[in-house]
């Protein structure tokens, strides 16, 4: 969470959810594992606006047409990953992946733009217009240029397949089918069911779009003559890194909605992509240079970016704004830079926090009064003081949710924090009660202890193996050995090479 202003909801301007009902619970599950935004790696939500692309003359690049709907999409994506990232060297690899990856394109006259975005989580996707995104926690994910250039070009084919634009069209088929059937034969039901059945052809459809992209992501790379197991290899990799995350944050597989997802199954796209890449010859066939990949993305900022906030267990910290905050036990916390976001096991209970800048003539109490949460008014409100801070509480009861809700002012910026529960109990409310109670301002000395951990490179010595490694470079990170090997690209059998560099987590 940054110090920026968020969304717009009445006078307070905070950003709300926008769902309702069991709705809640299911977005609060998924924020809990990775940001709300369409991606290739995460399940898209909705399809970015789609417009006519425009000639590049020769040297151009894609160009965002002032105040056009992509140009708005891509603020708000940019926005919603934590602002661009700056990495010189990094860039300067992905421009020439890019390139090469464009001359042996379907449509080689079309330029793209790679853009690194500044978040941890792995992700990529592309715009219709030829902007590419990778986050950063992608980028460190990536072991050589083949599994980077893999990325790219999987994108890069989504773009000249011209995939967003097919969607949009089936979606708004979808829609019209729909609307004819509420609003001209007077049909509701069928409407949903036809909405129901729309719902299901766009995921097979998106599935299919990945599974072509794929294809044409690996034969690609191979005709620009990097090795095209350099897909498999990030695929599987993928794939690990996901379980190693739901393992960490105790969340099982089957809590994920997959039902509507709009990508295959990780080890089906694993399987096709081994069955194309074959075609082009055997593992090692092709550039995969590993250390010029490693070489560029050494001191990349890994995981959150402390101006933005760390999540430290169930303690959110904001060294910049120098706060804190402990979350009820049972919590897993998710930051963005939107708002931190938290969920309980089986996401029985939810929490929100947030941030405005807000008039300091404006008083808590008509603020939590004004501003409803889900469209439920906040009821039973009192002030209070929580360490210092002004604070005012109240509660917001709807038929399946209830909502505890706390205001803290810290001169005109106002934090809001939201705990959410089915059937609130009392014991549940005092609970949250105490958690909203652990707020308090970060000393500056603890505030500058707060330190973002970078990849770093070691060269392995003779002898050595992982378990060295981690017991002296990575002590006291979560699953620090199983993340050694996922960054890595190794497995438990597979043994350090004398003289090779491999990543490792510092600060």
């Amino acid at each position: 969470m940054d110090d920026r202003t968020f969304g717009a909801v009445a006078e307070l301007k905070f950003r709300k959810p926008g769902i309702r009902g069991h709705a809640f619970s299911r977005m609060l599950a998924a924020s809990a594992l990775a940001l709300a935004l369409s991606g290739c790696l995460n399940d898209p939500l909705s399809v970015p606006p789609v417009e006519p692309r425009r000639v590049q003359l020769p040297g151009t690049g894609p160009q965002l047409e002032p105040g056009s709907e992509l140009e708005r999409e891509h603020k708000r994506l940019v926005a919603g990953f934590g602002g661009e990232y700056r990495a010189p060297k990094v860039q300067a690899q992905l421009n020439t992946i890019g390139d090469r990856l464009r001359l042996v394109s379907d449509r080689p006259n079309e330029y793209f733009k790679v853009i690194i975005l500044n978040s941890p989580s792995v992700n990529a996707f592309a715009l219709p217009n030829g902007y590419v995104y990778l986050t950063r926690g992608l980028l460190a994910l990536a072991n050589d240029t083949s599994e980077i250039a893999s990325v790219v070009a999987h994108e890069i084919a989504h773009v000249t397949g011209r995939h967003a634009m097919a969607r949009a069209e089936l979606e708004s088929r979808s829609v019209l089918v729909s609307r004819v059937m509420t609003e001209v034969l007077e049909n509701p039901g069928a409407s949903q069911f036809m909405r129901d059945q729309s719902r299901v052809a766009l995921a097979s459809f998106s599935r299919q779009q990945e599974i072509d992209a794929d294809e044409v992501g690996v034969r690609s790379i191979a005709k620009a003559g990097f090795e095209a197991h350099g897909a498999t290899r990030f695929l599987i990799a993928l794939d690990r890194s996901s379980r190693m995350r739901e393992e960490i944050s105790s969340k099982a597989g089957d809590d994920r909605n997959d039902i509507m997802s709009t990508h295959p199954t990780t080890p089906d796209r694993i399987a096709r992509a081994i069955a194309v890449a074959r075609q082009y010859g055997a593992p090692g066939v092709g550039e995969a240079d590993r250390g010029k990949w490693l070489q560029a993305i050494e001191g990349l900022a890994f995981g959150e970016d402390p101006s933005q906030g760390v999540i430290r267990g169930r303690a959110f910290i904001h060294p910049r704004l120098k706060f804190m905050i402990d979350a009820p036990d049972g919590f897993v916390l998710e930051n963005s830079p939107q708002a931190v976001l938290g969920v309980t096991a089986g996401a029985k209970e939810a929490m929100r926090l947030d941030s405005n800048r807000i008039e300091t003539s404006k008083s808590l109490t008509a603020l939590l009064a004004e501003n409803p949460i889900e469209g439920l008014k906040v009821a039973e409100i009192k002030e209070m003081t929580i360490n210092q801070f002004a604070a005012a509480t109240g509660i917001a009861r709807g038929p399946d949710w209830t909502f505890r809700v706390f205001l803290l002012r810290s001169g005109d910026l106002v934090y809001r924090l939201i705990f959410a529960a089915q059937g609130l109990s009392a014991a549940q409310d005092a609970r949250f009660g105490e958690a909203a109670q652990t707020f308090r301002r970060l000393p500056d000395d603890e505030a500058k202890a707060v330190q973002g951990q970078k990849i770093r490179l070691i060269t392995a010595q003779t002898g050595m193996r992982p378990e060295d490694i981690v017991a002296t470079y990575m002590t006291g990170q979560p699953q620090a050995l199983e993340r050694f090997y996922v960054i890595n690209g190794l497995g438990p059998g597979d043994a350090l090479q004398p003289g090779a560099s491999y990543k490792i987590i510092g600060g």
